[in-house]
């Protein structure tokens, strides 16, 4: 007998590095989905778990958050082989690491959740301690699923709706990657207000259904980033040649560096478009407003 659950992939759309300060921050999470199967295998007695056995049991790296997670609470686990099944096949930017943490973390407690003792247990999991403690925000949106805005501070958070008839994303792999938890290590702290003033724009546009307000609070950050040297360097070579594209809104580096995924808002008229500009440009294209997708659920 078999547990089968499923998570989406998540992508910032506004509010990295104000997220690690425990500011508010937006994100989309789409498909496909990462899936995790925990198989009943083995019926051990209240004695020590045989060693062979504890490290078959899962495929997760031990410093790993769900690695971790899997060790802190190896008894709920000791009877299942568990395996992950990763669709971008581990070429990062979408979430993995997390999907990870927060799929065993609801094979353990289920799918209702208090955002503060979730987050706390996380970062229990995933900090070492050094640098900056991850913020979390993408667990969240991967428990909520689709439009996810969250406030770190006051660990609230809601699904927002996409009303905007004209507007669309696409989401493009850029082919590099940056460990994250190694980028916080060395992180220092971001400009605040600006970014904070963005994000707050962004909820608004939210609410009265703005796209001209979302985009240029979009645009404003993603400014804010490049300026204060938060952008890797092959990402901008990318926004760069984005820029010069007239069906382009904007367009902005996601996550750590921005160095893993580029997010473009562009009409929904110019979804071919972006999807032949990126074809010709040789990036991947891992997502968009036709691929969001519901959060963390039970598949059997």
């Amino acid at each position: 007998m078999a547990k089968v659950l499923s998570a989406p992939g998540k992508t910032f759309l506004i509010g990295e590095y104000l997220a690690l300060v425990g500011g508010p921050s937006i994100l989309v999470t789409t498909k496909p989905r990462f899936a995790l199967t925990a198989e009943l295998v083995n019926s051990f007695d209240e004695g020590p778990i045989p060693a062979l056995i504890r490290e078959a049991s899962h495929p997760f790296a031990p410093l790993s958050p769900a690695g971790k997670f899997l060790a802190r609470n190896e008894r709920d686990f000791r009877d299942y082989k568990i395996s992950f099944q990763d669709p971008h096949l581990g070429a990062g930017g979408l979430g993995a690491s997390s999907a990870q943490w927060a799929l065993v973390y609801a094979l353990k407690n289920g799918l209702s959740h208090d955002w503060s003792s979730l987050l706390e247990e996380y970062r229990q999991c995933a900090w070492s301690g050094e640098g900056v403690a991850p913020s979390g925000a993408d667990v969240v949106a991967q428990f909520c699923g689709g439009v996810t805005w969250f406030d770190g501070r006051e660990f609230k958070a809601r699904r927002l709706e996409w009303g905007f008839p004209q507007l669309s994303f696409t989401l493009l792999r850029t082919g590099s990657k940056l460990a994250t938890h190694e980028h916080l290590k060395r992180h220092q702290a971001a400009p605040q207000d600006v970014l904070r003033a963005s994000v707050g724009e962004a909820t608004t546009a939210f609410e009265t259904n703005d796209e001209d307000l979302l985009t240029g609070a979009v645009a404003r950050f993603a400014s804010a980033l490049v300026e204060s040297g938060r952008t890797a360097s092959h990402t901008l070579e990318i926004l760069s040649a984005l820029k010069r594209e007239s069906w382009v809104r904007t367009a902005k580096g996601c996550g750590a560096m921005g160095a893993d995924v580029v997010l473009v808002l562009h009409d929904r008229s110019a979804t071919t478009a972006c999807e032949s500009w990126a074809r010709e440009s040789g990036l991947e294209i891992c997502g968009g407003l036709n691929h969001l997708d519901l959060g963390i659920r039970f598949e059997s």
